[in-house]
């Protein structure tokens, strides 16, 4: 009787040929789990009669029989460490001990009388080797040719410098504080070509803007100005399933000109044939951002700009493979 308890085996099945060799026609190896509590299965199907009678195949002896082997595989069970780079990288943020710059990060308020009071100051320290590898904008901040060691930062609040810090560093920042502070994150990401956390930030940004007629230009405008291509496909998106009411509504004359192209695309993307070959030059032009951004990273290409400087890219890159 067997017991209520499950059990997982890791199992290899092969046919034997007629000489006993099970080299010459292995067939598939299988992984189950079976369930003391339930019938176990296999897998269904497994060849066609037909296949087995195939004398081609030899898998039959001349009496007729069919010989199988299944065997149990044992899994390696040794407890081996990760590698500890990741965590040596990350453990060494704001390490004032190893450290060989900082960055003192300001923010100010503005008073009454137009003068601007300091308002919060932090200093972070860092790395100038790991910045050179990971963030090379900031490590430039070193390079005056002077024996600088200490950056002040004015134009960004310490808060999103410290989470595009640490994400340099190799840390992660919470999809909670990505949707709150979206805008502050993509603001210092994109002004110091922290790519990653720009997508990562947009993406957070998407999931918690609401679009509609009255705020439409707004993101719009705000996606042109920081090259964010996803967002403005989205809005882009929104005004073309709305174009009546958009047509009505929203101060074209306000948007600049280059952005009507987009706007035909994102209406051109609705009549794209099901057929097309992606790998089609002509066809980048009505692919979405997200498979564009795809096609780039999968080639090792920079992910970050506009859809037309993605597809100039991927255009470039399969010339250069022909």
């Amino acid at each position: 009787k067997l017991s209520d308890c499950s059990t997982t085996a890791t199992f290899e099945f092969k046919i034997l040929d007629s000489s006993g060799d099970a080299d010459a026609e292995e067939i598939v190896k299988l992984e189950g789990s079976f369930d003391g509590r339930f019938s176990s299965i296999g897998k269904a199907d497994f060849m066609e009669r037909t296949e087995i009678l195939n004398d081609s195949h030899t898998f039959l002896d001349s009496n007729g029989t069919l010989a199988v082997v299944v065997s149990i595989k044992e899994e390696n069970t040794h407890f081996v460490p990760d590698n500890p780079c990741y965590k040596m990288i990350t453990e060494k943020f704001n390490d004032e001990s190893t450290s060989d710059v900082s960055f003192e990060v300001n923010s100010f308020e503005e008073m009454e009388d137009g003068t601007k009071r300091l308002k919060q100051s932090k200093t972070l320290h860092a790395h100038k080797s790991i910045l050179q590898i990971f963030a090379p904008m900031l490590a430039a901040l070193f390079d005056s040719g002077e024996a600088v060691t200490t950056v002040v930062i004015s134009d960004i609040q310490p808060n999103y410098f410290q989470y595009m810090l640490w994400y340099v560093y190799g840390g992660s920042v919470s999809k909670a504080d990505l949707k709150a502070h979206a805008k502050g994150i993509i603001d210092a990401a994109d002004k110091y070509s922290i790519v990653n956390l720009k997508l990562e930030a947009e993406a957070a940004y998407i999931d918690s803007a609401t679009i509609t007629m009255d705020t439409a230009k707004d993101h719009l405008l705000y996606a042109d100005a920081k090259n964010l291509a996803l967002l403005k496909e989205v809005v882009l998106d929104f005004i073309a399933e709305n174009s009546v009411e958009a047509s009505q509504k929203i101060p074209f004359s306000d948007i600049p000109g280059h952005l009507i192209r987009d706007l035909l695309v994102a209406f051109g993307r609705s009549q794209q044939r099901d057929d097309a070959n992606e790998e089609d030059s002509d066809q980048f032009s009505v692919m979405r951002v997200s498979d564009l951004r795809r096609m780039l990273d999968e080639k090792g290409l920079d992910v970050d700009g506009s859809r037309e400087a993605m597809i100039e890219a991927l255009k470039n890159s399969a010339e250069e493979a022909n």
